[in-house]
């Protein structure tokens, strides 16, 4: 069951091209959604529009269970809302209404389905049996009536828009849930099907999150996939920029939940972007990122509630002045220290013990190794225990929780006498659990979890707080 969404396809040709993607909160509601399509208008160029799903959406339906129907009338009631404030009594309405009404009854069919399934495997289907899992034509469902409401707010305000569904042009693999597009497919597809309505002066409205299998099934991209949607589009269409609007000004030097002294940061090159969002700052999307500037795409971070702030530019090329910009927090991370048996001191000791992480698809942060043992950070939600009892055959293994990872995020910081020294002054009476630096762009830290707060203040107020901001550390292009 696939949802009937238009889509276009005519030859290519080049444009100049604007790709601007909309998260949960700037799909908000209804005026949250036209204040979104004015920002399009006022982009100028040749737009195109990748939207997620409403806030808090994607949430409500993976948290579905058979014979509990009242989050779908409530997902129902609250997109007509949207419609309504969208289009007011004006033409379009009733066909806009109509679409809801019918993305939202396939999601109660993939329900239905489902409890016929568990019917005929003779399981137990009653009130509140879990969807399990969660198809990813359901989880789909939030993106696919964003579109239908951005584009009847382009229409309200006078701009040609026309929805393209993503499982046109995103080609991925059939993973449930976390699908890895194919880079080569999604570029000629998105080229194909995009480039000619805007040669025709039309703005295409996509589904962020959203792709589909070779075979035509519907696929996710998992949490944060909207920009990855964004980047791969924008590579694809040879976009200089993608504009990911959200809700906050930038990327910030600290949580400033935290850190009430963080600063925005004008400019970040691709790399320590890329290290904040996988250590902890969730303002952009790390494959989204790598995939940008794998295509030369710079990537523009801006509050679409407050549009007059400039936001943070990631960079594709990285220069300026060395220095720590930012601290990220990674919290609820296992240390996890191999020690190998005097037995078992032969070559590939390792590779034994990343088989195991590998077969058990458990994610490694950071490794720090010596002759005898191996220290690595894992999520503390990973299937731990089973990986423990396999290590155990040929090792002797130890688990520490309640942990968190620190890292300094910043540009050319092996290259900076005495960064180290600085770090480890400011944190002279706390436990260090492991050191971590692979690079020039971060160095990263293990500390007890319940410390970890104190640790960002420290570092904050020595490595940054005590230097002046500097506003634009990069060459122009």
């Amino acid at each position: 069951m696939t949802a009937n969404l238009t889509e276009d396809s005519s030859p290519a040709s080049g444009s100049a091209i604007r790709v601007l993607k909309f998260g949960g909160t700037s799909m908000g509601g209804g005026e949250r959604i036209l204040e979104s399509a004015r920002l399009v208008l006022a982009a100028g160029g040749s737009p195109v529009v990748v939207v997620s799903a409403m806030s808090g959406v994607t949430n409500q339906l993976e948290a579905l269970r058979i014979g509990q129907y009242a989050p779908i009338e409530e997902l129902e009631r609250r997109h007509l809302e949207a419609a309504r404030t969208i289009l007011g009594e004006g033409p379009g309405r009733d066909g806009l209404e109509r679409a809801i009404r019918a993305r939202l009854h396939t999601v109660r069919e993939g329900l239905a389905d489902r409890e016929g399934l568990a019917g005929k495997d003779g399981l137990e289907a009653e009130q509140g049996l879990a969807v399990d899992p969660v198809s990813d034509e359901i989880r789909s469902a939030g993106e696919d009536l964003s579109v239908l409401l951005m584009t009847a707010a382009l229409s309200r305000l006078g701009h040609r828009a026309r929805v393209v569904d993503a499982r046109s042009i995103v080609r991925t693999d059939d993973r449930v849930g976390g699908a890895v597009p194919d880079d080569d497919a999604t570029v000629e597809l998105s080229r194909h099907r995009l480039l000619p309505l805007v040669d025709e002066g039309v703005t295409p409205v996509i589904q962020g999150f959203v792709g589909a299998s070779a075979d035509g099934r519907t696929t996710t991209l998992g949490r944060g996939g909207s920009d990855f949607t964004a980047a791969i589009i924008g590579a694809a269409l040879g976009a200089p920029e993608v504009t990911i609007w959200t809700d906050v000004d930038g990327i910030y030097s600290a949580d400033p939940g935290q850190i009430p002294a963080a600063r925005i940061l004008p400019e970040l090159g691709y790399e320590e972007a890329v290290e904040l969002a996988y250590f902890g700052a969730r303002v952009i999307h790390p494959a989204a990122a790598k995939h940008a500037v794998g295509r030369k795409v710079a990537l523009r971070i801006r509050n679409s509630f407050h549009p007059e702030r400039p936001g943070t530019l990631i960079r594709i090329d990285r220069r300026g002045t060395p220095g720590v910009a930012a601290l990220a927090f990674k919290p609820r991370v296992g240390l996890l220290t191999v020690r190998s048996r005097p037995m078992f001191m032969a070559y590939g000791f390792l590779a034994r013990v990343f088989e195991v992480l590998t077969r058990n698809r458990v994610p490694v942060d950071l490794v720090a190794t010596s002759h005898t043992s191996t220290s690595l950070t894992v999520d503390r939600d990973a299937p731990l225990d089973r990986v423990l009892s396999e290590l155990d055959a040929f090792a002797e293994v130890e688990l520490q929780t309640g942990m968190a990872t620190v890292s300094a995020i910043g540009a050319g910081l092996l290259r900076i006498p005495g960064v180290t020294g600085e770090v480890f002054r400011a944190l002279d009476d706390l436990p260090v659990h492991l050191i971590s630096q692979a690079t020039d762009t971060s160095l990263s830290f293990v500390v007890d979890e319940e410390r970890a707060s104190e640790v960002i203040r420290r570092l904050h107020a020595a490595l940054i707080e005590s230097r002046p901001p500097n506003p634009s550390p990069y060459h122009d292009p």
